[in-house]
């Protein structure tokens, strides 16, 4: 059996990195097994001093395919996830999708993003071209 190479996705994930960290380990780890790209997560790998993330997250950011947003129950409080969402929406039609766990309904830090159950056959389709499908989102109407 021959394995096919995956295409490549960068990806930041945007998350309350004191209570969250498990929901990024969780969707890598679901990645691997159910993703049709070989996604790369370009987010912070630990927690930075405040003075200091921003300078290491714009770049990061810029060089992203997309932005995900991984609802938990307090991250629309989560004041690192607000300031990665503005440094993303400077960036010119940077796509920022907000993943919402399966069975649960948290609050949304960016309501005039797109928001999406966590459905890999859903993000793989939105991972074939994010600009893309945010923008065909908002041609929809969404959010609602």
């Amino acid at each position: 059996m021959t394995s096919r190479k995956k295409e490549r996705r960068s990806v930041y994930l945007a998350f309350e990195f004191d209570k969250d960290r498990h929901r990024r380990d969780a969707f890598m780890a679901q990645a691997e097994r159910y993703c049709d790209f070989d996604l790369q997560d370009c987010s912070l790998p630990e927690e930075q001093k405040v003075n200091e993330w921003r300078q290491q997250a714009e770049p990061l950011i810029e060089q992203s395919d997309v932005l995900l947003v991984l609802l938990g129950p307090d991250t629309q409080n989560a004041r690192g996830v607000l300031d990665e969402l503005s440094l993303a929406g400077g960036r010119d039609g940077c796509p920022i999708i907000q993943l919402l766990p399966q069975k649960q309904n948290y609050g949304r830090p960016a309501n005039n993003q797109a928001v999406m159950r966590t459905k890999w056959k859903k993000l793989n389709r939105m991972l074939v071209n994010p600009k893309a499908y945010a923008a065909n989102l908002r041609r929809l109407g969404w959010p609602r």
